[in-house]
């Protein structure tokens, strides 16, 4: 008897409305006893406090999660993709990691106002970091480099690196059903 796996698919921005659709999804799989989960995922990222509740669901999950990366993964979206017991990327997809963004203006801003803004953001990249030193092999040169500017790497690179575990084409079981989040 094969595994009941629910499969799903996300793209779009990392951000609460999206990070509770997708956990939604993974509880009503967990609810309605399946075996495993299986998301075809692609993002350019979004907000930090997202991702990081959506790694530490995915991580809490009783069931394995599976994360097929089938279009670009970066910023906050690695750290989510580095949540999942299994990973693998299409051969074609781009993985991107890059400094925390600061919010808003810093015109008219106070010296006191721009350290806590600055303070906050290394709060938030020592965050991702953890998660990526936790689960990864990202060599410390490319973790360092994305402190200052954007690391972009491959399929081949992220394997390499351990934050993919295979290159596969995703190709949708027959007969399965899968829902776009």
């Amino acid at each position: 008897m094969s595994d009941k796996i629910a499969y799903f698919g996300f793209t779009g921005p990392i951000e609460s409305g999206s990070a509770t659709r997708i956990g939604a999804a993974m509880n009503y799989a967990v609810n309605n006893s399946y075996d495993g989960i299986y998301l075809a995922f692609s993002s350019l990222g979004g907000f930090i406090a997202d991702g990081v509740y959506l790694y530490n669901h995915i991580r809490a999950l009783p069931i394995p999660v599976t994360i097929h990366a089938t279009g670009n993964v970066a910023s906050v979206a690695v750290a989510i993709y580095a949540g999942a017991t299994r990973r693998v990327c299409s051969r074609h997809v781009l993985f991107m990691i890059h400094p925390a963004a600061v919010p808003g203006s810093t015109e008219g801003m106070t010296w006191d106002r721009l350290q806590q803004l600055m303070n906050s953001a290394l709060a938030e990249e020592n965050r991702t970091e953890g998660i990526l030193r936790d689960r990864c092999s990202i060599p410390d040169e490319l973790l360092n480099a994305r402190r200052f500017s954007e690391v972009h790497f491959s399929a081949e690179d992220a394997v390499k690196f351990g934050v993919a575990h295979a290159i596969e084409e995703f190709t949708l079981p027959s007969g399965c059903e899968m829902n776009q989040i």
